[in-house]
């Protein structure tokens, strides 16, 4: 009889907890994908200390990130959220790079991320965070993480992905207004 009672018993428990898992892996899958502007939040304090090497040259570019207006978007390579910014860096690049320098951050290896880069075609500028120090001194807990800097000071900090080129320009433009 107590056989019987322990698949009874767990079977359902086992489809409530799984059934409990996949509802808030949708609900955070949603939010990730719609978090916007509003999720954001502002910052006087200096970029924290760390090594951003440019992939293009090969320098660490850190000390350039003090110089005037910047915006960092730091990305993942198995992030779908961060694919679907790409193109929007990509397409807004030319509206923004006369105002501020715009880079694409990556925590990853090195290598992964060079392979990523070539195999998505991705042209704007890519920093490598090594050691991933910035990230984590940003206190960053969710990507596209979109990092506004003005003279090494952080004026914004805001989270998730653009739905188009123009709203990546308008909420850089919102920024900078407040």
């Amino acid at each position: 009889m107590k056989k019987i009672l322990r698949p009874i018993i767990i079977v359902p428990a086992l489809v409530g907890i799984i059934s409990s898992f996949l509802i808030f892996l949708a609900i955070w899958e949603h939010r990730k994908e719609n978090l916007h502007l509003k999720d954001s939040y502002t910052s006087n304090s200096s970029l924290p200390k760390g090594r951003m090497i440019n992939l293009q040259t090969n320098q660490d570019d850190y000390e350039e990130l003090k110089k005037g207006k910047v915006l960092l978007v730091f990305l993942t390579r198995g992030c779908d959220a961060c694919k679907k910014e790409i193109p929007n860096i990509a397409q807004a690049l030319p509206s923004l790079a006369p105002k501020m320098a715009v880079y694409g951050v990556y925590i990853e290896e090195r290598s992964e991320v060079e392979r990523f880069i070539q195999e998505n075609q991705i042209t704007f500028p890519i920093l490598l965070d090594s050691g991933g120090r910035v990230f984590a001194g940003l206190g960053i807990t969710l990507i596209p993480a979109k990092v506004l800097l003005e003279d090494g000071t952080i004026t914004k900090i805001w989270f998730g992905s653009s739905p188009n080129k123009s709203a990546l320009i308008k909420d850089v433009g919102e920024v900078e207004r407040q």
